[in-house]
């Protein structure tokens, strides 16, 4: 009785705050989800929730401003990207394409993305510079970086730092090339890895969570790499 109890407080918290309050709770590691639109493109993008697994089994999350969890901010983010319901924009599914969540341990989000033959994968991230939160800093400290290793990577990194950037607070919007990251150099995909904003800077987090207002900049980022109009 008082697990079960325990399980309801704990979807009511998520139901209740996950969406931009205080906490962000995302399920734990999983098996992928995947999403079908009505009407197909063809292609395929993994969307790739944070996960610091450290080498053990368990998604260790980093933490911000206000209690914000990468991880859980990662989870919504992606739910955004999928279903989000902006009036003036399109979701992913709106656009065609076929998602693939990928809610599992690094690795199995590498194999999975390779498994199911994605054309574009995606780590969804926030950063940081401390292990706290930040004060009394620039706000040309911060911004949204975008990191790759490939040329088409580039490609797709450099539509996602000028996109998602023109909306994000902070002013150092970078582009990164980077090798020691697998799930930039052990994808079959293409990969674009997204450091959204810093989540030690309170306008950084408070940006995040207004997810639903820009996370379509993402979706428009990947039509332009595709070639969409």
């Amino acid at each position: 009785m008082r697990t079960t109890l325990r399980r309801l407080l704990s979807v009511a918290v998520a139901i209740l705050l996950g969406g931009g309050g205080l906490l962000a709770a995302a399920p734990p590691a999983a098996a992928d989800v995947t999403y079908v639109p009505e009407k197909w493109n063809g292609k395929v993008i993994y969307l790739s929730q944070a996960c610091h697994d450290r080498g053990d089994t368990v998604c260790h999350t980093n933490t911000g401003c206000d209690g914000f969890s990468e991880n859980g901010n990662s989870y919504w983010l992606a739910m955004s990207l999928v279903r989000g319901g902006h009036p003036n924009h399109l979701n992913l599914l709106e656009r065609g394409y076929k998602v693939v969540r990928g809610n599992g341990l690094t690795r199995q989000n590498i194999d999975s993305s390779n498994r199911v033959g994605a054309d574009l994968h995606i780590p969804l991230h926030s950063n940081a510079i401390s292990s706290s939160c930040e004060k009394g800093h620039s706000a040309e400290r911060y911004g949204t970086h975008a990191m790759y290793v490939s040329t088409p990577g580039e490609r797709c990194a450099a539509q996602l730092v000028a996109r998602v950037g023109a909306s994000s607070p902070g002013g150092n919007d970078a582009r990164q090339y980077r090798t020691d990251l697998g799930e930039l150099n052990q994808t079959s995909a293409v990969a674009c890895y997204l450091e959204q904003e810093y989540h030690v800077w309170q306008q950084g987090v408070d940006w995040m969570r207004l997810r639903s207002a820009w996370s379509w900049r993402i979706a428009g980022s990947i039509d332009e790499y595709m070639g969409y109009p």
